[in-house]
């Protein structure tokens, strides 16, 4: 079961056109966003969690959806994390200012399971609008080949 958080149309689509160099460079500060909500996600920090969200999606979706979602989903699925794969690809995402991240946990028993992470900037503020776990995307994850793992930096 997932649940889709909506932060706006096309939220989890790349943007096309022209590169937009300004906020190219604020990637960092997006994947910041993204890795301590992973952290405390590991970390069972529900408040946190809940703190971390976009205060325009949690409006939308209610308190206890929401509760449901991080308890099921995010919270579920980040119990057995160890750490975070080194491959991760990045797209802008659309019609909000902001990134996907589309990232690999490395489990416990050594384990890859994909998930992606939306970090928007939301009043000024850089809020996570969307957690997508165990969503393999072909070009963008890291999946099983015979001879190993096949990785989107890798050839």
């Amino acid at each position: 079961m997932a649940i889709l958080i909506p932060c706006g149309a096309g939220a989890g689509q790349a943007r096309q056109g022209a590169p937009n160099f300004e906020i190219a460079t604020e990637e960092g500060a997006f994947r910041g966003v993204a890795e301590a909500f992973i952290t405390a996600a590991a970390a069972d920090n529900r408040r946190k969690l809940a703190d971390m969200l976009s205060p325009a999606v949690v409006g939308r979706t209610g308190a206890r959806s929401l509760e449901r979602f991080l308890a099921e989903e995010v919270l579920a699925f980040f119990n057995p994390y160890k750490e975070l794969a080194r491959s991760a690809s990045v797209t802008r995402t659309a019609d909000v200012r902001g990134f996907a991240f589309y990232m690999d946990m490395v489990s416990v028993t050594g384990e890859l399971h994909p998930f992606v992470i939306y970090v928007i900037e939301e009043r000024g503020a850089k809020v996570v609008a969307n957690v997508l776990v165990d969503r393999l995307v072909e070009g963008r994850h890291c999946f099983k080949v015979p001879t190993g793992w096949k990785c989107p930096d890798s050839s």
